[in-house]
Formats: C-alpha cells, structure tokens, sequence
C-alpha cells in the first residue's frame, strides 16, 4: 500500500479540531492559566499536529492519524508539562516535527538514489541535537534556566498509566496510553517488528537507555520518553489501522490485543489506584468488545470495514475525552 502525507486541507482540519478540543478542556480553567502559561495550549495543539503529520507518512487513514496525535498531545505523558515552565512543553510539541525532514525525505529524493539511507540516518539524529541543544543551551552559566528540574526520573509511578489511565499523578512523567489505544500499540508493535524498521528501533533502543541514565548534557532523563511516547503514538496509528483492515489470516495475533486490555483491566483492579475504578474498567471492557467484535468479523473472513470503524474509533474517542477530561480536572 503506498502511503501518502495528509492533503493540506486534512492537516488544517486537524489542527482546528485540535484546537477545538483545547478550548474546550480548558475553558473552565483559563482563569486560573496566566497569559504565559497559555502557551502549554499552544504547545498541546503543536504537539498534536506535529505527531498527525509525522503519522500521516506510515498511515493512510486520517482518523488513525488524528487519533496519533490525540494521544502524544494530549495524553499522560504530556499532561504532565502542564506542571512544569511552558518551554519544556514547546520542547515536547516541537519533538515531532524534527521528525519530518527523515521522515519525508523519499518524497524529495527518488528512492533508488543511494544516499537517501545515508541521509535518512544523519536526520534521524536531528531529535537528539534538538533536545540537547533546547536544555544544554538553557542550562549554561547565561541563562540558568532549567525548565524541568535536572533530578526528574523514572520511577514504579512512571508505567502507573499504561494499567491507570485515570490514576496517574499530574506531575509525574507516566507513561500511558489510555484504555482503547492500548490493543492497538500491541498490533502496531507486532507491524513494527515484522518490518524490521532499523532506524526507528535504533531511536527507541538510545531514547530508553537515557532515560534510565543520570541526567546527559542537561537533558533529565524523563524528557527521554518523549521520543518513544512519541513512536508509540505513531505505532497505535498503524495498529487502529490494521484492526481496520486486518482479514482472516490476520485473526491470530488480535488476540494479544485483547489479552493486554483484559489484563489491563485486571492490574487496574488489583492495583487500586484509580479513583474510579468502575469507569476504568468500564472503558476497559468497551474497548475490549471492540477488538474481539473485529478479531471475529476477521476470522469469519468479513470485510465489514464501516463497522468495524465504527466501533473501534467510538471505543477510542469516548476513551480518550473522559480520560483526558478526568486528567485536566486533577491538575486545576
């Protein structure tokens, strides 16, 4: 399947209907946000586009896409900027767009010239430069300005997300992808080892690693997970999308999918984090039925391709407006 980048017209849409949704999460909230402080609006539907963008080069569905960026804007991980100086945020929202020069280079050099591969992996690094750059520059004797405090780790609350959605902490870096969106990081993840993309687990692999590490030229190490909140995002775009097309020789590995939201549902439980535990799972389960509603469709050999849209990005948009909504409040 050939991808193609989102049509202009698409791209403004989204933008407007990111903005849209920022108005209307924080509407209640704006007199408590300083006219400075507005610029982590700002930064959100930046960060949203910017992943959409990036999305729409691996993924040809619109709503896929938007729903990429819904996730690395406005999900826990970037929730937690609201806590912080409004530049780290415009670090986090500015993050997907160093991606697009790599990522769209095929379409300004022809394929079969041999240095696009050399050129792909120099502009791969263009991620790494920005952020040193934006927190070493910030940092030097001049400035002094450190927008997120240098001792800023991982810790057990980091994956507190991945199983709570709702019950993560405001300001803590957790890592979390809502409830529906969760099968499909499965099934993008299962795509994304099947084709063997060097260069992305190459990103993933350094990204993770200093995130574990001490503090490197000024970047704390939680900033790091920006990079694979990042690629997730995009990975969930390609698994929403393959839930949409998958036929029946694809039936088998949906079930990990529906595994992964049924032990979700589960830790949740156990876990106790939550501080409405039977709306988690309730959303858990809606999702859950989504995924097992198409893995049967799948093996039943039905294309049934509106239905299945139908009830897998209603699972994933009524997820992520009370989930989103439920984190907004905590931190006002």
């Amino acid at each position: 399947m050939t991808k193609k980048r989102p049509p202009v017209t698409l791209f403004v849409l989204a933008v407007i209907i990111y903005t849209a949704f920022t108005g209307w999460l924080f509407w209640n909230h704006l007199d408590k946000i300083t006219e400075f402080h507005r610029l982590s609006l700002f930064a959100i539907v930046l960060a949203a586009s910017g992943a959409f963008l990036v999305s729409g080069r691996y993924v040809n569905s619109f709503v896929a896409c938007f729903i990429a960026g819904l996730i690395y804007g406005f999900g826990a991980f970037a929730s937690a900027f609201l806590c912080y100086h409004p530049s780290a945020g415009l670090v986090y929202a500015c993050l997907p767009w160093t991606f697009v020069p790599a990522a769209f280079l095929n379409k300004w050099i022809r394929p079969e010239n041999t240095t696009v591969d050399l050129l792909s992996a120099a502009l791969s690094l263009l991620p790494f430069i920005f952020i040193i750059a934006c927190f070493y520059l910030a940092a030097m004797p001049k400035y002094r300005f450190v927008p997120i405090p240098l001792g800023t780790s991982l810790s057990a609350e980091t994956l507190t997300g991945l199983f709570s959605p709702t019950g993560i902490k405001p300001d803590t870096f957790s890592v979390g992808f809502y409830h529906a969106p969760l099968g499909a990081l499965v099934v993008g993840l299962i795509l994304f080892f099947r084709t063997r993309r060097f260069w992305i687990t190459v990103i993933l692999a350094v990204a993770l690693f200093l995130a574990f590490q001490d503090p490197f030229l000024n970047v704390p190490p939680a900033f790091w997970l920006s990079l694979p909140v990042l690629i997730c995002s995009i990975t969930i775009a390609e698994g929403l999308e393959a839930l949409v097309l998958a036929g029946r020789s694809d039936a088998s590995w949906l079930l990990p999918a529906a595994a992964v939201l049924l032990c979700q549902a589960i830790f949740n439980t156990v876990l106790g984090k939550d501080p409405d535990i039977f709306l988690s799972n309730i959303l858990s389960g809606f999702s859950l039925i989504s995924v097992l509603f198409i893995f049967f469709i799948a093996r039943a050999g039905i294309a049934a391709h509106y239905p299945r849209m139908l009830v897998l990005y209603s699972a994933v948009t009524i997820d992520i407006i009370i989930v989103t909504r439920s984190v907004v409040e905590m931190i006002f």
